[in-house]
């Protein structure tokens, strides 16, 4: 068995690449979602809900890799945060059309938003800024697509950080799990300002 990465964080964040996120970065990016969630939702979650999390729901769709829209940061060669966007909510998050039950842009603003999807730090670079960095890039590549509505549905332990970004809170949910169980989150959105009003 190989020895543990004992990679010690950075003094500083500049040291910490960002790049988009590839196929083969999935290992790394599992093991490195299991900490995050385990480590930094111990306050705000039970060990079930964790569980029902990590095993029933999941943490992010690997098809944002292949859209480009998923991005880690990287140092020493090491996955420390990541995140990205999508155009498409995640359905396997929420039940299923039809029957009575919503489908998943139902819990959406508009159908031209944006979402930001599964920010995640890795518990030993938290508070270097790494989950503003990775938001910061996401909601960029969004509004360079041309969406100004960012939306995203935050874990209680992400609800600070999102709101430090100028995201404002729309209404709590109720995340379902695989499992029967279901994760309390909160949706939240902002807008991008546009590039008249940036300059102005």
């Amino acid at each position: 068995m190989a020895p543990p990465d004992r990679t010690a964080p950075p003094a500083s964040a500049a040291a910490i690449a960002l790049r988009r996120a590839r196929r083969d970065d999935v290992p790394a990016i599992d093991a490195m979602h299991a900490l995050s969630v385990r480590a930094l939702g111990a306050t705000d979650y039970t060990a079930a809900e964790i569980d029902a999390f990590l095993h029933s729901l999941g943490t992010y769709d690997p098809a944002l890799i292949d859209d480009g829209s998923y991005f880690v940061l990287e140092h020493a060669g090491r996955v420390v945060a990541s995140g990205g966007w999508s155009q498409r909510a995640p359905h396997a998050a929420l039940p299923e059309a039809g029957a009575g039950r919503a489908s998943a842009r139902a819990f959406s603003l508009s159908p031209d938003s944006a979402m930001i999807r599964s920010v995640f730090v890795h518990p030993d670079y938290a508070r270097l800024g790494l989950g503003s960095r990775v938001v910061r890039h996401a909601e960029a590549a969004a509004a360079a697509a041309g969406h100004r509505l960012l939306e995203l549905w935050s874990t209680r332990t992400g609800v600070p950080l999102y709101r430090r970004l100028g995201y404002q809170d729309i209404a709590p949910i109720v995340i379902p799990c695989a499992n029967g169980s279901g994760v309390p989150a909160l949706h939240m959105a902002r807008l991008v300002p546009t590039a008249s009003a940036t300059a102005a």
